[in-house]
């Protein structure tokens, strides 16, 4: 029985002994992230939105329908993007205006370098000529 006993701690103490095979919770969705970039699935809704920037849109003239934004690892920009555009065309947008992001500073000690990104954007329709 105690030689069945010591066994068993042995092996949960080795079982145990594998933090370097357990997933760091920033990122965890990583591999849900790239598996979504590889095989998108089926779209929700069917019309296609133009993601733009802001120097792209010129003197046209918009409404703003929603401030929306995704979350996705940072490998995986086009996951962000493809989550803003169905959401935009649920809102029935005519287009998506990424927001310019702020300059990224250091690190702060002990954040992953991997950790998800937030991606901004304004859906908006675009308005009637004057």
């Amino acid at each position: 029985m105690l030689a069945t006993l010591g066994a068993l701690g042995a092996l949960s103490s080795a079982c145990a002994g594998g933090p370097a095979l357990t997933p760091r919770l920033e990122d965890a969705s990583a591999p849900h992230d790239f598996y979504k970039a590889l095989n998108p699935g089926e779209r929700k809704c069917k019309r296609d939105v133009p993601v733009l920037h802001e120097n792209e849109v010129g003197d046209r003239k918009y409404h703003e329908v929603s401030a929306i934004s995704a979350t996705c690892y940072p490998g995986a920009p086009n996951v962000c993007q493809q989550t803003l555009r169905e959401r935009a065309c649920e809102l029935k947008a005519d287009a998506l205006i990424l927001s310019e992001s702020p300059e990224g500073g250091a690190t702060p000690p002990g954040a992953s370098g991997q950790s998800a990104v937030s991606v901004s954007a304004r859906a908006v329709n675009w308005a009637a000529a004057e």
